[in-house]
């Protein structure tokens, strides 16, 4: 064998194979438990009728106990003999289209350790009717309920595996150990986060990590769709932008660490100054 092809070989032998590595324990960190939850805001763009749309969406990240039974949050888990820590993200949109708007909240639940996904829900509503879709993993099915006759009411089977849900992805690719992992395939439960949501696919798609600066850029294509999503630099890598494939993106504005719920007296909205969803 010639003496380049052999050098060419050995060099395809010894370099590293493409590798998509998790950290183990990311909602375990401490910052979680301060008893406070991240609230970030992000400048979104959506494509709603016809006409590309500005509004602000916020998202939270909280962790939570559930009861390992029922998959709902413990209303004392001090006095639970069991529960299943999680944590949650909260993504609540309104976006306004001439006289009404759509008022949509999606939260997804991932288990603490390796941020496997637990639960994920969403509703949404406008001026027309409501819609809400469930998955849990004590259910081999995604439940759907909507106003429209298309889809209507729909029990689709959905056993994800080892699949990334796409609505989950600000939250679940925090996790990657972005040092580390440089390109791979993942399967992608597509998003079910829509006024008519439908039975979602499951698609494979490549997945590359690369810096951009002082941020991790994540790149998924799933043949014509790509999504570009960028996280910090720094623990807990917050979501700092996301270009989806719908043609939609979101872009982080300000983030703190709030204990929301004791804020609910008038004026507390200047805390999230800017952020409000309607």
């Amino acid at each position: 064998m010639p003496a380049i092809l052999t050098l060419f070989f050995a060099a395809l032998a010894a370099a590293p194979a493409p590798a998509i590595v998790w950290k183990d324990g990311f909602g375990r960190a401490s910052i979680w438990n301060d008893g406070a939850a991240e609230v970030s805001t992000y400048r979104a763009t959506d494509l709603r009728e016809g006409t590309r749309r500005t509004s602000r969406a916020v998202l939270i990240v909280v962790a939570e106990d559930l009861l390992p039974d029922r998959l709902v949050k413990a209303d004392h888990p001090e006095r639970a003999a069991r529960t299943l820590r999680v944590l949650k993200l909260n993504h609540v949109r309104s976006i306004q289209t001439g006289v009404y708007s759509y008022q949509q909240m999606l939260s997804a639940f991932l288990g603490a350790d390796r941020l496997d996904p637990v639960k994920l829900t969403m509703t949404s509503h406008d001026w027309c009717g409501n819609s809400f879709a469930e998955w849990r993993s004590d259910r081999p099915a995604i439940e759907i309920r909507t106003y429209f006759e298309s889809p209507g009411d729909a029990d689709a089977p959905l056993v994800p595996g080892d699949a990334l849900f796409y609505d989950s992805l600000p939250l679940r690719l925090r996790g990657l150990d972005f040092a580390r992992t440089r390109g791979g395939t993942v399967r992608i439960v597509d998003t079910v986060f829509a006024s008519r949501p439908e039975p979602p696919g499951v698609d494979a798609a490549d997945l590359q990590v690369a810096r951009a600066g002082s941020r991790w850029r994540v790149t998924l294509q799933r043949g014509a769709k790509k999504d570009v999503l960028e996280f910090e630099e720094a623990f807990p890598h917050r979501l700092a932008r996301w270009d989806r494939s719908d043609g939609g993106s979101l872009e982080l504005t300000s983030s703190q660490r709030l204990r929301y719920w004791e804020h609910n007296a008038p004026g507390d909205e200047a805390l999230i100054s800017g952020a409000s969803t309607r």
